[in-house]
């Protein structure tokens, strides 16, 4: 224990008026405690201050002493309090100060009549399922996805248009040489990242939730992994120029349409959505044969939500292109189609609400048309642990043994102690409860070709 000199000269030194060994005194001069602890008691305090006599003096004395022994005390208990709180771990004194208590939840707790806990906020669809191929990835290295094209093209040139039949088959003249094919290849990567939280409560909190606040804590965390997943492959494609470019030829265009279509980036209307469905279906392989495209998936932002399910959900459409004759601007049509709408059986409706949050420059306007990723190659690929393709909650397992009732120590149990103690009963240092949850993925882009993109600029 720090002796109680050594504390007098670190806390100040404690000042009294009277003087020992004959000193006089002026009324401006004094000892220190820490001197008068020096003293044996021997003669340590003459009758030397005026007005007070000898007795009165040690009684001072007497007093002193009783207050060193009190300052004794209180240091005692101060250097067990530091000492106790610092020989845990450093885990342990962060739980200490993280661990949220009574005073966090001021309104939660407070004292009031008629109490009521709010239900949480309806929460929106993930869509990520609906453009993205999902994969089981064994571990944390690298990912890599190969493609290998070719070898699937006709099996002779075409002729040219200068040629004297052009557009058909050149045949190998007899004796001649077989032309030769050749493959390519190409490749994706990416890792597996683990992803998630904790939150660690006091035991008293939990005694104080009446009103069961707190408890779907595992719920809470469950709500944001979705939300994380959601985010994650939103972000691979929401305003992505690079992915949706001319180059791949995957934005929604003239020159990428062709035919009666002359809008660029149109905005979404039935026109529109035909309009990309014949852009998507115009994409080639590497061999420039064409691919099938029967299924889609149309995403949109809340923005764009009531438009998309107009267009879905209507039986007829009233035409004038697209089938039927335009008399021009401010004309009305020479002659109008009236056509079942064949678009809600080969197109779903997916309403991302990270659209907006993800594309700060089109996450109102844009919208994008992908083809199943089920069928053939897809856009993009999410890829999850192997054993552990849903989030994972945890909660700390006490580590400390209930003694009563007529027992004591370990009980039965695979870990001694622990086999009948309730989590919520909170660890032994700090009585904190905690809560993880832990969520492991990544992903990539694949193919730009099977997935279009319009920044609905264009009315």
């Amino acid at each position: 224990m720090t002796p109680f000199t050594e504390v007098a000269k670190n806390w100040g030194d404690f000042k009294a008026p009277w003087v020992r060994n004959g000193g006089a005194f002026d009324g401006n001069e004094s000892r220190s405690i820490e001197g008068l602890l020096r003293d044996n008691g021997s003669n340590a305090y003459r009758d030397t201050e005026p007005g007070y006599g000898r007795v009165a003096n040690i009684s001072r004395a007497i007093f002193e002493r009783r207050g060193r022994r009190y300052y004794e005390h209180r240091m005692s208990e101060a250097a067990s309090l530091i000492y106790r709180g610092f020989r845990g771990s450093k885990r342990d004194l962060l739980n200490l100060q993280e661990a949220m208590s009574i005073s966090d939840f001021p309104n939660l707790f407070g004292d009031v009549i008629d109490r009521a806990v709010l239900a949480n906020y309806l929460e929106t669809p993930y869509t990520w399922n609906l453009v993205a191929h999902q994969a089981e990835v064994s571990d944390f290295r690298p990912v890599r996805r190969f493609r290998v094209d070719g070898g699937t093209g006709l099996l002779a040139a075409i002729q040219t248009s200068s040629d004297p039949n052009p557009g058909q088959l050149l045949p190998i003249e007899q004796g001649g040489q077989y032309p030769e094919d050749y493959l390519t290849d190409a490749q994706y990567t990416y890792r597996l990242a683990k992803y998630g939280k904790r939150m660690p409560f006091f035991w008293e909190t939990f005694v104080n939730d009446d009103l069961n606040a707190l408890k779907d804590t595992p719920a809470r965390f469950g709500r944001g992994a979705r939300r994380t997943e959601e985010f994650f492959v939103t972000q691979l494609y929401a305003g992505n120029l690079t992915f949706f470019s001319n180059a791949n030829k995957n934005r929604v265009n003239a020159a990428n349409a062709g035919g009666a279509f002359t809008k660029n980036d149109p905005a979404l209307n039935i026109t529109a959505l035909q309009q990309a469905i014949v852009v998507l279906m115009n994409q080639v392989d590497t061999t420039g044969q064409p691919i099938s495209v029967e299924a889609m998936t149309l995403v949109v932002p809340p923005a764009l939500k009531t438009v998309a399910m107009n267009i879905l959900n209507t039986d007829y459409v009233w035409m004038g292109d697209q089938g039927g004759t335009n008399g021009g601007a401010n004309t009305f049509p020479l002659q109008q189609m009236h056509a079942m709408n064949w678009a809600k059986n080969i197109v779903r409706l997916a309403v991302n609400y990270y659209l907006p949050i993800v594309d700060t420059v089109q996450g109102t306007t844009g919208w994008y048309l992908f083809s199943n990723p089920e069928n053939g190659r897809p856009a993009l690929e999410f890829g999850k642990l192997r054993g552990h393709n849903t989030p994972e909650l945890f909660m700390k397992l006490p580590n400390s043994v209930a003694i009563g009732e007529g027992t004591m120590g370990p009980g039965p149990g695979v870990i001694p102690g622990t086999s009948n103690m309730s989590p919520l009963e909170g660890d032994f240092d700090t009585d904190s409860v905690h809560y993880k949850i832990r969520d492991v993925f990544g992903g990539t882009q694949i193919d730009p070709i099977m997935a279009v993109f319009s920044a609905g600029t264009t009315p």
